[in-house]
Parts: structure tokens; sequence; C-alpha cells
């Protein structure tokens, strides 16, 4: 197995790492079986057909009757109505890429120093979810709450920005499930993490898929095992490997990497 990773690639090392297979970011062996995680490699066995263009990955899904925010290239004269809006970036994590932009006299006065490759549709929130669809093997669905004493950001609900995740078991748990579900099925994709945001409208929306989330432990393990139960199937392996296991979080490291069961859905 050989994991294709991006630059940095925290998660793909530490996968890796777990299952004791190869990982780089650059050359890929011939007669492996890979995995783009945050790279692309057109031969791939996993997500062959990852699309790091974001404006084109949106244009797609609203084609396929999937509700995504307003999405404009730089090219793109942005309508008063329009307004808000977020400036991003195509490679980003955390949320740390985001500037918000009120109105268009916010946008020229800023647009020189922007960094940025697109601008999306700013969205008012009541939720936002995170969805883990790996192909037929596994599915999570998380939930992000505020941090207990710290300031949140209204805007930015980012693990950096005061929030984090918790698993969802609430009453949209399997009709986020069908969304995400929808999503990799219109972008071919065979896993990923579907960001799903339920806005003050009432409306779901879907605001992106990361084909190389960042994982903590619970996930890491979920995501190695279904890696190497892949590989059998291609391979005809008889036997799967089993990642190497990892102490059990203590109760109170557990609430901070957001594995505990949330059952509400205000």
């Amino acid at each position: 197995m050989f994991i294709f990773r991006r630059k940095g690639g925290i998660s793909a090392l530490a996968l890796a790492d777990l299952i004791g297979c190869k990982c780089g970011k650059e050359k890929v062996p011939s007669n492996d079986f890979v995995i783009n995680y945050g790279q692309k490699y057109d031969k791939a066995n996993l997500n062959a057909n990852v699309n790091f263009n974001k404006v084109e990955v949106q244009r797609i899904l609203e084609e396929n009757g999937i509700r995504v925010p307003k999405i404009f290239d730089k090219k793109t004269k942005i309508l008063k109505k329009d307004y808000p809006i977020l400036a991003r970036r195509n490679y980003h994590s955390r949320g740390k890429d985001i500037v918000f932009i009120e109105n268009e006299k916010d946008l020229n006065k800023n647009i020189d120093s922007l960094d940025c490759d697109y601008f999306v549709k700013y969205i008012e929130k009541r939720k936002e979810y995170r969805v883990h669809i790996l192909g037929d093997y596994k599915s999570i669905v998380n939930v992000k709450i505020p941090k207990k004493d710290e300031e949140q950001d209204d805007i930015i609900w980012s693990h950096d920005k005061g929030w984090i995740h918790i698993e969802y078991l609430g009453e949209f748990r399997e009709k986020l499930i069908k969304i995400a579900k929808d999503v990799l099925k219109v972008l071919k994709y065979d896993f990923g993490a579907v960001d799903i945001i339920l806005g003050e409208n009432g409306y779901f929306y879907v605001l992106e898929i990361n084909s190389a989330p960042g994982l903590e432990d619970r996930k890491l393990q979920i995501y190695a095992e279904y890696f190497l139960n892949e590989e059998k199937k291609v391979k005809g392996i008889k036997e799967v490997k089993a990642p190497i296991k990892k102490e059990p979080a203590k109760q109170e490291e557990v609430i901070d990497q957001g594995i505990y069961a949330w059952k509400g859905n205000k």
C-alpha cells in the first residue's frame, strides 16, 4: 500500500505509520495499492477522481441538485445581493484562510492584499457538521459544539476558534449521511469528509468535501481499517492485517477529541 500525500500531510503520515505502509508526496511506486490523500494520481485505487478545483466541484454539485452556497471565481462580478462573502484558498486547513468581506466597498479596500483563490457566499448557520463516508464500510457524523470556557468565533467554526467536533446521533443523522453519500457519488469519490451546515433558513448546504481530512486517534483507526479492507478486495488477500491498536483515551481526553456521543439537535 502507498498513501499519496500532499506537503505536510500529517494525517497521511499517521495513517501510514498505523498501517505500516509507504507514504510519499512525489513519486508513486508501480504495482502498488495507491490511495490519493491530498494528491492526485490518475491510476490510484482509491479516490482516483479527486478534484482540487473548489469552484468546479461546487458547480458539479449544484448541477446535480445538491444545494451549495454560491461560489465565485476571482474574475466574476459579485452582485450586491450576494454579499457578505468569504475569501478562500483552494488548499486550506481549520479555516485559517478565511477572510470575511461585508460588501463591495470592503472587497475593493482589501483586494490587493487578499491571498485567495475564490469567493463563496456567506450563509448564516444554526449548526455545522462533518460527515465521513468510507465507501460502504463506515459512516461517521460529527457536529461542532463550543469548547468550554473559550470564546467562539461566530463565522469560523474551527478548533482554533473555540469549536470542537463530537459524534452526532441526533434526528438529522441519516439525512446528513444521505447528503454526503450523494456528494461522493456525484464526484465519483471512494471516501471523504463532507462539511455540511444547517442554515438559519432551515436548508442544508454542502460547504465542501475533504479528500484528505485531518484525523484523530479514533478516526485514524477506522480509516486504517477501511484502507486495509479495500486493499484486501483488490489483491484478494484472505486475512487483513490489523492496524496497530492504540491505548484507549482516558475519559477526560475523550471529550477533547470529540469522541463522546451528543444526542441533541438544537
